[in-house]
C-alpha cells in the first residue's frame, strides 16, 4: 500500500498529466462512438415506420433455392414446349438471377443471397447497418459474396435507386410493416416487372382484390386502406417466409394510371 502511494507520487508531472489526458481520451472517444452508431437507430424511427429485424440467414437461402429450382423448371418446361430435348443441366442456358432487398439492414439475405450465386444489391437507409454489412461483405472469405454483391445507401423510394434495382430484379425483399405496405406495393407495381418475386418475412403481403384464380383467405391479407394490395399469387409459405409471383399478365404503368384516371 505504501509502496503504491509512493510510486504515484513519484510520477513526474507531465508523465501524470498525459496518463490522465489519455485516460479522459479513451472514455470521450468511446462515448462519442456509441453515440454516432446508435443516432441513426433513433433519427430512422423518426423519419421511418420501418423498425430493425434480422431475418434467419436459413431462411432467406431455403427459400432462394426453392426459387432457383422453380426457375430451372420453369426453363425446361419453355424449352420442351419449343421442341428441344435439352436439360438445364446439360446445357448453361440460365442467367443469373438478380436479387433485392429493400431495407437490407445488416446484410444478412444479401450475403446469403450471393453465397448462393445470385446478384444481390442491399438498399439500406441506417448509415450503422449500412456500414456493419459493408464490413461483412468485405471481411467474407467467400469470394462469391464480394463478386456477387453490391450494398446502397438511400431511400428504396427515391426513384434513382428503385428504377435502377427493381426494374432488373427477379426477387425483391421486402419487410412489410403495415404503415409502409401501401407506399411499397405501390413501389412494386410500377417498378417490378412482371413475373418478379417478392419475399416477406413474417409480415403477409396485402394482395389485390383485382386477383384471376386465386383463393384467397382472409388472413392472406392486410387492411392497408385503399388500394394497396398487389396483384400477386402466393407460391411460398413456410416458416414465416413468403413469396408471391406478381402475375405476368398485369404491369402498372404511368400510362395505365393516366388511362384509369381519364
Amino acid at each position: 500500500m505504501g509502496q503504491q502511494q509512493n510510486n504515484n507520487i513519484g510520477l513526474p508531472p507531465e508523465e501524470q498529466t498525459s496518463t490522465s489526458n489519455i485516460a479522459f481520451g479513451l472514455i470521450g472517444g468511446s462515448f462519442v462512438t456509441i453515440i454516432a452508431l446508435t443516432t441513426p437507430f433513433i433519427t430512422m424511427q423518426l423519419k421511418s415506420s420501418l423498425p430493425y429485424m434480422s431475418t434467419p440467414r436459413q431462411k432467406v437461402e431455403k427459400a432462394l433455392t426453392f426459387l432457383s429450382k422453380r426457375n430451372n423448371e420453369m426453363i425446361a418446361n419453355s424449352l420442351q414446349q419449343r421442341g428441344i430435348d435439352t436439360t438445364i443441366k446439360s446445357r448453361n442456358i440460365t442467367k443469373q438471377l438478380h436479387f433485392v432487398d429493400l431495407g437490407s439492414g445488416d446484410g444478412t439475405a444479401v450475403l446469403a443471397a450471393s453465397s448462393l450465386g445470385w446478384r444481390a444489391t442491399g438498399i439500406e437507409m441506417n448509415p450503422t447497418l449500412w456500414l456493419i454489412s459493408s464490413i461483412r461483405r468485405l471481411l467474407s472469405n467467400n469470394k462469391k459474396i464480394r463478386t456477387n454483391s453490391e450494398l446502397k445507401i438511400g431511400d428504396m423510394f427515391s426513384a434513382s435507386i428503385s428504377q435502377t434495382s427493381l426494374r432488373n430484379a427477379n426477387c425483391t425483399m421486402i419487410f412489410g410493416v403495415a404503415p409502409l405496405m401501401p407506399r411499397i406495393a405501390n413501389l412494386i407495381e410500377r417498378e417490378c416487372q412482371p413475373g418478379c418475386w417478392i419475399m416477406s418475412y413474417r409480415f403477409r403481403v396485402p394482395l389485390n382484390s383485382g386477383n384471376h384464380g386465386e383463393e384467397k383467405s382472409k388472413k392472406d391479407q392486410a387492411s392497408v386502406g385503399g388500394s394497396g394490395g398487389i396483384q400477386a399469387s402466393l407460391i411460398y409459405d413456410e416458416e414465416e417466409m413468403r413469396i408471391y409471383e406478381l402475375n405476368r399478365h398485369h404491369h402498372t404503368t404511368e400510362e395505365d394510371k393516366s388511362s384509369n384516371n381519364d
